[in-house]
Protein backbone atom coordinates (compact mmCIF):
# COMPACT_ATOMS: atom_id res chain seq x y z
CA UNK A 1 0.00 0.00 0.00
CA UNK A 2 1.31 3.83 -0.64
CA UNK A 3 2.39 6.00 1.91
CA UNK A 4 -0.20 8.21 3.12
CA UNK A 5 2.64 11.17 3.07
CA UNK A 6 4.42 9.66 -0.35
CA UNK A 7 3.64 13.14 -2.89
CA UNK A 8 4.35 15.32 0.20
CA UNK A 9 7.08 13.71 1.43
CA UNK A 10 9.02 13.45 -2.49
CA UNK A 11 7.63 17.47 -2.50
CA UNK A 12 9.79 18.06 0.79
CA UNK A 13 12.84 16.47 -0.57
CA UNK A 14 12.67 19.34 -3.61
CA UNK A 15 10.90 22.03 -1.06
CA UNK A 16 12.41 21.46 2.85
CA UNK A 17 10.36 24.25 4.04
CA UNK A 18 7.88 21.81 3.77
CA UNK A 19 9.02 20.38 7.21
CA UNK A 20 8.46 23.41 8.91
CA UNK A 21 5.18 23.53 10.76
CA UNK A 22 3.57 26.97 10.44
CA UNK A 23 3.96 28.48 13.71
CA UNK A 24 4.64 32.04 15.00
CA UNK A 25 8.07 30.99 15.96
CA UNK A 26 8.83 29.45 12.35
CA UNK A 27 11.21 32.25 10.94
CA UNK A 28 14.46 30.74 11.40
CA UNK A 29 14.10 27.11 10.93
CA UNK A 30 12.02 28.31 7.90
CA UNK A 31 15.15 31.11 6.71
CA UNK A 32 17.43 27.64 6.98
CA UNK A 33 15.42 25.67 4.56
CA UNK A 34 14.72 28.06 2.04
CA UNK A 35 18.19 29.38 1.76
CA UNK A 36 20.47 26.78 2.04
CA UNK A 37 18.22 23.71 2.36
CA UNK A 38 18.53 22.98 5.53
CA UNK A 39 16.29 19.68 6.51
CA UNK A 40 15.34 19.25 10.43
CA UNK A 41 15.96 16.17 12.27
CA UNK A 42 12.49 15.57 12.21
CA UNK A 43 10.93 14.77 9.11
CA UNK A 44 7.95 13.67 9.99
CA UNK A 45 5.68 16.41 8.57
CA UNK A 46 3.41 15.61 11.26
CA UNK A 47 1.87 18.54 10.65
CA UNK A 48 0.57 16.89 7.15
CA UNK A 49 -2.29 14.27 7.02
CA UNK A 50 -1.89 13.21 3.82
CA UNK A 51 -4.31 11.18 1.41
CA UNK A 52 -3.33 8.35 -1.26
CA UNK A 53 -5.83 10.89 -3.47
CA UNK A 54 -2.36 12.87 -3.49
CA UNK A 55 -1.25 13.25 -6.94
CA UNK A 56 2.19 15.08 -8.49
CA UNK A 57 1.71 15.57 -12.36
CA UNK A 58 3.40 16.76 -15.38
CA UNK A 59 0.82 18.86 -17.70
CA UNK A 60 1.80 19.38 -21.37
CA UNK A 61 0.08 22.79 -22.85
CA UNK A 62 0.88 25.15 -25.48
CA UNK A 63 2.72 27.03 -23.58
CA UNK A 64 4.70 24.42 -22.23
CA UNK A 65 5.59 21.54 -19.41
CA UNK A 66 3.89 22.41 -16.01
CA UNK A 67 3.70 20.72 -12.06
CA UNK A 68 0.21 20.25 -10.98
CA UNK A 69 0.00 18.97 -7.16
CA UNK A 70 -3.57 17.73 -5.83
CA UNK A 71 -3.84 17.59 -2.29
CA UNK A 72 -6.92 16.16 -1.50
CA UNK A 73 -7.25 17.10 2.03
CA UNK A 74 -8.46 20.58 2.61
CA UNK A 75 -6.16 21.15 5.83
CA UNK A 76 -3.23 20.29 4.02
CA UNK A 77 -4.39 22.55 1.01
CA UNK A 78 -4.16 24.84 3.61
CA UNK A 79 -0.80 24.08 5.33
CA UNK A 80 0.85 23.84 1.78
CA UNK A 81 -0.45 27.36 1.78
CA UNK A 82 1.09 28.75 4.56
CA UNK A 83 4.33 27.45 4.38
CA UNK A 84 4.84 28.50 0.79
CA UNK A 85 2.97 31.98 0.77
CA UNK A 86 3.01 33.02 4.31
CA UNK A 87 6.69 32.23 4.92
CA UNK A 88 5.58 29.11 7.51
CA UNK A 89 3.45 31.52 9.49
CA UNK A 90 -0.44 30.28 10.47
CA UNK A 91 -2.72 32.56 8.26
CA UNK A 92 -6.07 32.26 7.37
CA UNK A 93 -6.94 30.71 4.03
CA UNK A 94 -10.74 31.90 2.53
CA UNK A 95 -12.76 28.85 1.51
CA UNK A 96 -13.12 30.10 -2.06
CA UNK A 97 -9.95 29.67 -2.46
CA UNK A 98 -9.22 26.33 -3.89
CA UNK A 99 -5.83 27.01 -5.82
CA UNK A 100 -2.92 28.13 -6.81
CA UNK A 101 0.01 29.31 -8.76
CA UNK A 102 3.24 28.94 -7.26
CA UNK A 103 6.10 30.48 -9.31
CA UNK A 104 10.04 30.58 -8.06
CA UNK A 105 10.54 27.90 -5.86
CA UNK A 106 14.02 27.03 -5.64
CA UNK A 107 13.98 22.83 -6.44
CA UNK A 108 16.26 21.48 -3.61
CA UNK A 109 16.55 18.16 -4.87
CA UNK A 110 18.09 19.54 -8.22
CA UNK A 111 20.50 22.07 -6.65
CA UNK A 112 21.59 18.68 -4.63
CA UNK A 113 21.60 15.99 -7.77
CA UNK A 114 24.07 19.27 -9.41
CA UNK A 115 26.74 19.09 -6.64
CA UNK A 116 27.34 16.03 -6.17
CA UNK A 117 29.69 15.98 -8.60
CA UNK A 118 31.53 19.24 -6.49
CA UNK A 119 31.87 16.95 -3.17
CA UNK A 120 35.64 16.50 -3.23
CA UNK A 121 36.17 20.42 -3.76
CA UNK A 122 37.39 22.54 -0.82
CA UNK A 123 34.06 23.97 1.82
CA UNK A 124 35.03 27.81 0.38
CA UNK A 125 34.87 26.40 -3.36
CA UNK A 126 31.66 24.15 -2.62
CA UNK A 127 29.96 27.33 -1.58
CA UNK A 128 30.63 29.33 -4.35
CA UNK A 129 29.54 26.63 -6.68
CA UNK A 130 26.08 26.02 -5.26
CA UNK A 131 25.44 29.96 -5.34
CA UNK A 132 26.70 30.16 -9.23
CA UNK A 133 24.60 27.01 -10.00
CA UNK A 134 21.71 28.50 -7.56
CA UNK A 135 21.75 32.11 -9.78
CA UNK A 136 22.12 30.14 -12.78
CA UNK A 137 19.04 28.28 -12.54
CA UNK A 138 17.31 31.22 -10.43
CA UNK A 139 15.17 32.22 -14.26
CA UNK A 140 14.33 28.54 -14.33
CA UNK A 141 12.79 27.81 -11.67
CA UNK A 142 9.74 25.50 -12.35
CA UNK A 143 6.10 26.80 -12.09
CA UNK A 144 3.98 24.66 -9.51
CA UNK A 145 0.00 24.76 -9.93
CA UNK A 146 -0.85 23.68 -6.37
CA UNK A 147 -4.95 22.20 -5.94
CA UNK A 148 -7.45 21.63 -3.51
CA UNK A 149 -10.45 18.73 -3.73
CA UNK A 150 -13.82 20.56 -2.52
CA UNK A 151 -16.49 22.68 -4.32
CA UNK A 152 -15.24 25.43 -6.58
CA UNK A 153 -15.37 28.90 -5.29
CA UNK A 154 -17.14 27.41 -2.09
CA UNK A 155 -20.59 27.37 -4.35
CA UNK A 156 -22.83 23.91 -3.23
CA UNK A 157 -23.62 21.08 -5.49
CA UNK A 158 -27.50 22.17 -4.68
CA UNK A 159 -26.32 25.22 -6.08
CA UNK A 160 -23.97 23.83 -9.16
CA UNK A 161 -27.67 21.48 -9.80
CA UNK A 162 -25.58 18.07 -9.56
CA UNK A 163 -24.96 15.97 -6.80
CA UNK A 164 -22.29 15.94 -4.40
CA UNK A 165 -20.20 13.38 -5.72
CA UNK A 166 -20.32 14.76 -9.35
CA UNK A 167 -20.02 18.59 -8.57
CA UNK A 168 -16.62 17.71 -6.32
CA UNK A 169 -15.18 15.88 -9.53
CA UNK A 170 -16.00 18.48 -11.59
CA UNK A 171 -14.68 21.44 -9.36
CA UNK A 172 -11.48 19.83 -9.45
CA UNK A 173 -11.35 19.81 -13.05
CA UNK A 174 -12.87 22.99 -13.34
CA UNK A 175 -10.22 24.46 -10.62
CA UNK A 176 -7.19 22.34 -12.63
CA UNK A 177 -8.11 24.25 -16.24
CA UNK A 178 -8.50 27.46 -14.47
CA UNK A 179 -5.11 27.53 -13.25
CA UNK A 180 -4.03 26.34 -16.74
CA UNK A 181 -5.46 28.91 -18.10
CA UNK A 182 -3.71 31.44 -15.78
CA UNK A 183 -0.26 29.76 -16.98
CA UNK A 184 -0.74 29.40 -20.64
CA UNK A 185 -1.95 33.13 -20.77
CA UNK A 186 1.27 34.27 -18.49
CA UNK A 187 3.88 32.60 -20.12
CA UNK A 188 2.14 33.84 -23.52
CA UNK A 189 1.27 37.52 -22.37
CA UNK A 190 2.77 38.43 -19.70
CA UNK A 191 1.45 41.44 -19.22
CA UNK A 192 -2.55 41.54 -17.49
CA UNK A 193 -5.28 43.25 -19.50
CA UNK A 194 -7.32 43.20 -15.92
CA UNK A 195 -7.13 40.65 -12.77
CA UNK A 196 -11.23 40.37 -12.91
CA UNK A 197 -11.35 39.64 -16.67
CA UNK A 198 -8.64 37.29 -16.79
CA UNK A 199 -10.50 35.36 -13.77
CA UNK A 200 -13.90 35.34 -15.88
CA UNK A 201 -11.76 34.28 -18.66
CA UNK A 202 -10.24 31.14 -16.56
CA UNK A 203 -13.48 30.23 -15.37
CA UNK A 204 -14.59 29.96 -18.77
CA UNK A 205 -11.94 27.76 -19.73
CA UNK A 206 -12.44 25.78 -16.98
CA UNK A 207 -16.17 24.77 -17.57
CA UNK A 208 -15.57 24.03 -20.96
CA UNK A 209 -12.87 21.56 -20.11
CA UNK A 210 -14.57 20.01 -17.35
CA UNK A 211 -18.31 20.11 -18.43
CA UNK A 212 -17.79 21.16 -22.67
CA UNK A 213 -20.27 23.64 -21.61
CA UNK A 214 -20.29 27.55 -20.28
CA UNK A 215 -23.10 28.15 -17.91
CA UNK A 216 -23.05 31.88 -17.33
CA UNK A 217 -25.00 31.35 -14.39
CA UNK A 218 -23.19 29.34 -13.01
CA UNK A 219 -20.26 31.72 -13.85
CA UNK A 220 -22.29 34.88 -12.54
CA UNK A 221 -22.80 32.41 -9.18
CA UNK A 222 -18.46 31.84 -8.55
CA UNK A 223 -17.95 35.47 -8.89
CA UNK A 224 -21.23 36.26 -6.43
CA UNK A 225 -23.24 38.88 -9.23
CA UNK A 226 -25.93 39.09 -10.68
CA UNK A 227 -28.36 41.68 -12.83
CA UNK A 228 -29.01 43.01 -9.69
CA UNK A 229 -25.77 43.42 -8.30
CA UNK A 230 -23.15 41.93 -5.62
CA UNK A 231 -24.52 39.19 -3.14
CA UNK A 232 -20.90 37.40 -1.75
CA UNK A 233 -18.37 35.79 -4.01
CA UNK A 234 -14.99 36.01 -4.98
CA UNK A 235 -15.35 39.56 -7.06
CA UNK A 236 -14.21 41.66 -4.35
CA UNK A 237 -11.18 39.82 -4.54
CA UNK A 238 -10.00 41.46 -7.95
CA UNK A 239 -10.67 45.09 -7.21
CA UNK A 240 -9.23 47.79 -6.49
CA UNK A 241 -10.10 50.47 -4.73
CA UNK A 242 -12.17 52.61 -6.93
CA UNK A 243 -14.08 49.60 -8.01
CA UNK A 244 -15.06 48.39 -4.58
CA UNK A 245 -16.43 52.01 -4.08
CA UNK A 246 -18.84 51.11 -7.02
CA UNK A 247 -19.24 47.89 -5.59
CA UNK A 248 -22.71 47.25 -7.29
CA UNK A 249 -22.25 49.17 -10.34
CA UNK A 250 -18.83 46.77 -10.98
CA UNK A 251 -20.80 43.33 -10.32
CA UNK A 252 -23.52 44.55 -12.39
CA UNK A 253 -20.84 45.62 -15.70
CA UNK A 254 -19.27 42.30 -14.39
CA UNK A 255 -22.86 40.13 -15.10
CA UNK A 256 -23.16 41.43 -18.06
CA UNK A 257 -19.62 40.52 -19.23
CA UNK A 258 -20.12 36.80 -18.64
CA UNK A 259 -23.28 37.06 -20.42
CA UNK A 260 -21.38 38.78 -23.62
CA UNK A 261 -18.40 36.25 -22.91
CA UNK A 262 -21.58 33.16 -23.00
CA UNK A 263 -22.36 34.79 -26.67
CA UNK A 264 -19.27 34.57 -27.84
CA UNK A 265 -18.65 31.43 -27.09
CA UNK A 266 -21.75 29.84 -28.39
CA UNK A 267 -21.32 32.11 -31.55
CA UNK A 268 -17.52 30.76 -31.95
CA UNK A 269 -18.48 27.42 -31.68
CA UNK A 270 -14.94 26.07 -31.96
CA UNK A 271 -12.28 24.81 -29.78
CA UNK A 272 -10.88 27.04 -27.60
CA UNK A 273 -6.75 27.19 -27.82
CA UNK A 274 -3.95 28.96 -27.01
CA UNK A 275 -4.14 31.60 -29.21
CA UNK A 276 -8.11 32.15 -28.73
CA UNK A 277 -7.21 32.39 -24.82
CA UNK A 278 -4.64 35.24 -25.71
CA UNK A 279 -7.23 37.10 -27.69
CA UNK A 280 -9.72 37.27 -25.32
CA UNK A 281 -7.10 37.80 -22.60
CA UNK A 282 -5.99 40.68 -23.79
CA UNK A 283 -9.33 42.52 -25.49
CA UNK A 284 -11.25 42.49 -22.41
CA UNK A 285 -15.29 42.93 -22.47
CA UNK A 286 -15.49 44.60 -19.14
Amino acid sequence: MMEQKSVIQSMAKRYPQLYVAPSPDSEEAYKRAVQAGEEPEDKSLSHFTGSQEDRLETVHTGAGDVEVLTLFLRADFETFEQIILYRAKPAEILPSVGAETIIGLRDWADLHKHMEDFRELGEEEYWEELKRYAKEKSGERPTLILLSSGPYSAVTAKQAGMGEEEWLLTSLKIRKYHELCHFMCRKSCPELAHPLWDELVADMYGLLMAVNCYDPDLAALFLGVDQAGYHGGRLIHYLGEEEKKALEDTAQRTYKAIKELSGFVEEYKGEIGLDMLIELTTHPML
